[in-house]
């Protein structure tokens, strides 16, 4: 499904204002299908004004560049995110029983930690089918190497009580703060021992 998204952005301290930013409104060319944007676009005058400060020198081209990539990545992660989520309902919906007080199932994708080299006190606890896809997709929009610090099977379910247990550490959106935590991965992974253990399932420790 097709979506658009405005955004405000700022490159080098300068700010574009009213960006609009597209994701899957056509398929794009053959040529470009490797990029790691495929998929999503930008409105033209957005770009001619991006243009126009590279060319007065009020921003490189890189900062630029970055900066793109960050919001494509971040559009693609959303995407990939609503995707799995609305097939978590479709699922959830298909299912058939006695409408009875239940254990929840088990969600058998992954949830994943991860952070960035610089930083490796602030952590992202997301949840993914493919991790390794999921790393390149939020490299992308990284400047420093992210390193996946932890991982287990848990899903939707893990991955909301993980961010519940640890509602005090969040940043924004799915990162969290363990700047005071020897070991941010360590109490991830205790935490989620605690969920699991209803499932017979158990953390696999962090990397």
């Amino acid at each position: 499904m097709a979506q658009t998204f405005t955004a405000d952005l700022r490159i080098g301290g300068c700010p574009v204002r009213g960006v609009t930013l597209n994701w899957g409104l056509f398929h794009g060319s053959e040529v470009r299908r490797e990029a790691p944007s495929y998929g999503t676009d930008i409105d033209v005058p957005a770009v001619i004004e991006i243009l126009d400060l590279i060319t007065s020198g009020a921003v490189t081209a890189q900062e630029a560049r970055d900066v793109l990539h960050k919001a494509a990545a971040k559009i693609i992660e959303k995407r990939n995110r609503e995707f799995e989520e609305r097939e978590e309902r479709m699922e959830a919906a298909m299912r058939v029983g006695p409408r009875v007080p239940k254990q929840p199932a088990f969600d058998s994708r992954w949830v994943y930690v991860v952070s960035s080299m610089d930083n490796p006190k602030a952590v992202k606890i997301g949840v993914a089918t493919q991790i390794e896809s999921r790393m390149k997709a939020l490299q992308r929009g990284s400047a420093s190497p992210l390193v996946l610090r932890w991982s287990a099977r848990g899903g939707f379910p893990l991955e909301r009580h993980l961010h519940d247990q640890f509602g005090q550490r969040r940043i924004d959106g799915e990162w969290f703060d363990f700047r005071r935590v020897a070991d941010p991965a360590q109490a991830i992974a205790g935490a989620a021992e605690e969920f699991l253990r209803q499932f017979g399932e158990s953390s696999p420790g962090h990397e």
